[in-house]
Parts: C-alpha cells; structure tokens; sequence
C-alpha cells in the first residue's frame, strides 16, 4: 500500500529524507494519525479531493479532479490523516530547510497551517505532467534539480540546527543567536519564516522524535530513565510531560501503539 524511495541523487540526499507513493484500492479506507516532526511533507494526489478541519486531513477519491498538491505546515498535535477510495499519492519528505531549497517563497509562507493546496504554477504544471509514465521518482528528481534555490540566508538556520538537536549540550536561545551572528530577534524571525516554528518549539519536536527512533529501532528494550537520559529531556516526570503535550499519550501507550511503516521511515499510529 506504502512504499517509500530513497533519493538517488547526492545532492538531493541533503535535503530530502525520501518519497513515498500511495495506492489506494477501489472502496478502501486507511488512517493514521501523525505525529509533529521536523520533516516536512508535499504531496501530489491524483483523483483526490481534499478536505481540512481540526487536525483531521481526509483524502477521498474523486474522479473529476486532476492533480492537487498538498503541502504540511508545521502542526504541534497530532494529526488525523484519512484515505477514502481509488486514489494515487506521490509525496516528498523534505529534511528540515530543505523544502526551502525548491521555493523562492519561504516556508511559512507556502504553509502558514496544519495542510494546505500549494499554487504554485510551475509546480501546478509539474504535477500535470507527473502521473503521465511508471519512472515517477526519476521525473520528481529531475524538477526537483532545476529547482534548486541558493538562499544564503538559509546558512545561519542551519547552523542553528546543530546546537538546537545538540542533547548533551542545551544552549539558551539567545545564545544560539549569538553563535549563529544574529541579534535574538531577528534570529526568531528567520527562523520562523523557513521553519514554521520557534526554536522552542523546534527543539521539543526534535527531542520527542530522537527519543522515538531511540526506542524504536533500537535491538535492546530501552525504558523511560534511559530515554530521559539519552535524549537530554531534565527528568522522567518531564519527559511524560512533553510525550502527552506531542501525542495525546503517555509515553508507555504511544510506544505500544506506533508502528512502523516500510521498515523504519515512517512512524504512524494506524488506526
């Protein structure tokens, strides 16, 4: 039903964690529920209408639409995602920053919410052209490289990234503002602009999702104090605390309940 593709292109590695593809059967219904996540997601739906309300993003086949686009803001609760029918996805998952690569729009700006349709019309055009033959990934690489934006800006975020996903080591924001050469201010701002967040919150959504491949694709059980441990979080109590705030879940259900997807990739709770 789902199967994810690693870029094959090197540079295009740099920016993005991979693509997945969709197919939906006549009459079938699948959900799962989403997780926050520093990745950010764009999708190509074809013979699909999209409806959005209250973190709950339902896909249904409809056979008198051509190609939508979907693109994910940066949502801090879960998310609801429901396929209804015979429809076709095809989707990016670009690392942090690295849809940013592909637009000259910042990031917030092309998803100020939780899902929305992207217009753009040399992606619009794209799409058109995408469902048209088998070798879809080859395609998607190949505009995805004549894309490609420069945007010096991006380095100081960068950057930043680095001593923000640093768990051993958790340094205030305004001296990450510092170290990366801007004045508190003006760093929340850009940071905001092509993340979608704050770095308080990118920081918390960071940890929760390094603590989750901690537990889950390592070969010896782990428990809740070597995670607090392992993922920098300042005692048991706040981890719980954080893991409710992300997933509606203490952390023992929600390990009970994600799954993996295609082997490692993707972690949802499939309902």
């Amino acid at each position: 039903m789902i199967k994810t593709i690693a870029p094959t292109s090197p540079m295009l590695k740099k920016y993005i964690e991979c693509f997945y593809i969709y197919e939906g059967k006549f009459n079938s219904v699948f959900s799962y529920v989403a997780f926050p996540h520093f990745n950010t997601g764009l999708s190509f739906f074809k013979g699909a209408s999209v409806h959005r309300q209250n973190w709950n993003l339902q896909i249904s086949e409809n056979t008198n639409v051509g190609v939508h686009i979907e693109i994910l803001g940066k949502y801090t609760t879960p998310l609801l995602v429901e396929y209804k029918g015979q429809l076709r996805e095809i989707s990016m998952v670009f690392k942090p920053l690295g849809l940013n690569r592909f637009f000259k729009d910042n990031y917030l700006s092309l998803a100020p919410g939780f899902s929305q349709e992207l217009t753009n019309n040399v992606w619009s055009q794209f799409g058109e052209s995408l469902f048209s033959s088998n070798d879809d990934i080859s395609k998607i690489e190949s505009f995805l490289l004549s894309q490609f934006v420069n945007n010096q800006e991006l380095s100081s975020i960068e950057n930043s990234l680095i001593l923000l996903e640093n768990s051993n080591e958790q340094f205030p924001i305004s001296t990450i503002a510092n170290k990366v050469g801007l004045n508190l201010k003006t760093f929340q701002r850009h940071f905001q602009k092509h993340i979608g967040c704050s770095p308080v919150e990118y920081r918390r959504i960071f940890r929760f999702r390094s603590s989750l491949t901690n537990k889950l694709n390592s070969s010896q059980w782990k428990n809740l104090t070597e995670i607090t441990y392992e993922e920098g979080y300042y005692d048991q109590s706040y981890l719980i605390k954080e893991f409710r705030k992300i997933t509606n879940h203490n952390p023992k259900d929600f390990f009970k309940s994600a799954s993996k997807v295609d082997g490692d990739k993707i972690i949802w709770e499939i309902k």
